[in-house]
């Protein structure tokens, strides 16, 4: 080695190189490389939206065949939720049966809660049987 090459490579009187200088030496040394890898990206990309699409337009097909809810069926969502915020129990909006089942106290104890019928009761029906 002479006197102007230390070991590390680079001449003494040498700036050292900035981060852009670097990666434009790394991109022509690896370029082949990197096209590689940018068109395995690209086409990865491609599948993975198509996929997509095609999954896309299926859920589509799947909800036009569902049926269309009634402006009915949101009413009763709201009122359920508005009756929630304003601090009065929620009611269910179709009678049915509870079954028997434990509940478990704030206190630990554990009790045993008989079967019941619970939700809304079609006023007309109760009021017609009154009248009849």
């Amino acid at each position: 080695m002479s006197d102007s090459m230390p070991e590390d490579g680079k001449p003494e009187n040498s700036k050292p190189r900035s981060v852009t200088e670097k990666a434009k030496a790394l991109a022509e040394r690896h370029k082949g490389k990197l096209i590689a890898a940018g068109s395995v990206l690209i086409a990865v990309g491609a599948v993975v939206t198509k996929t997509t699409l095609e999954q896309l337009a299926q859920r589509d097909e799947d909800t036009e065949d569902a049926p269309v809810a009634d402006a009915e069926d949101f009413t009763e969502v709201k009122e359920t939720e508005s009756d929630s915020a304003s601090g009065k129990p929620r009611s269910s909006p179709v009678e049915h049966g509870v079954k028997k089942h434990t509940r478990t106290l704030r206190d630990g104890r554990v009790i045993e809660i008989p079967p019941y019928r619970r939700g809304a009761r079609n006023d007309d029906e109760a009021s017609g049987e009154a009248a009849a």
